[in-house]
C-alpha cells in the first residue's frame, strides 16, 4: 500500500531502519544524527537518503550563517522585513520540494528527492543572501546597510 508522502516516510540508517512519522503539513523527516555514510560510496536507499539529508544540513548550516550575517547590518525595521521574506521563501521552499517529490509519493526514493531538492533551493537562497550583503560603492538598491 502506497503511503501519502506528508503521513510517512522511512529513512534508514546503516543495517537498521528508523522510521519517521510525519504530521499532516509536515516536511520528510531528517535522518538520524548518528548515521554516518560515506556519501559516494552510498548504494542502498536508505543511505542515499541519509546523504541527501546530510547534504541538506550542510546547505542549512551555510544559509543561517549568511543570513545571520546580512541581519546583523541592517536596521531594525530592514532587519524585520527580511525576516518576513525569509518566512515566505521557506514556506515556498516546502512547498515547491514537496510537488517535486510528489510523483515519487509513497516510495523510499521520495525523502532522497524532497532532501535533493531542498538543499539544492537552500544552497541557492544563500548565495543570494550573500549577494544581497556586497555592497558595490554606490549602489542604492543594496540591501545592507550600515546602521
Amino acid at each position: 500500500m502506497r503511503r501519502p508522502f506528508l503521513l510517512h516516510t522511512t529513512l534508514a540508517t546503516i543495517g537498521a531502519l528508523a522510521a519517521a512519522t510525519l504530521h499532516a503539513g509536515e516536511a520528510p523527516a531528517s535522518a538520524p544524527a548518528a548515521v554516518a555514510v560515506a556519501c559516494p560510496d552510498a548504494v542502498t536507499q536508505a543511505e542515499l537518503n541519509a546523504c541527501a539529508d546530510a547534504e541538506f544540513q550542510r546547505a542549512s548550516a551555510d544559509y543561517a550563517a549568511r543570513y545571520r550575517a546580512l541581519a546583523q547590518d541592517l536596521p531594525p525595521a530592514q532587519r524585520a522585513q527580511l525576516r518576513r521574506m525569509q518566512d515566505a521563501w521557506l514556506q515556498y521552499r516546502t512547498q515547491a520540494c514537496r510537488f517535486e517529490a510528489g510523483p515519487s509519493a509513497g516510495g523510499s526514493v521520495q525523502g532522497f528527492v524532497y532532501w535533493r531538492c531542498a538543499a539544492r533551493m537552500t544552497r541557492l537562497r544563500a548565495a543570494e543572501l550573500e549577494a544581497l550583503g556586497r555592497c558595490p560603492e554606490g549602489d542604492v538598491a543594496c540591501a545592507a546597510r550600515r546602521r
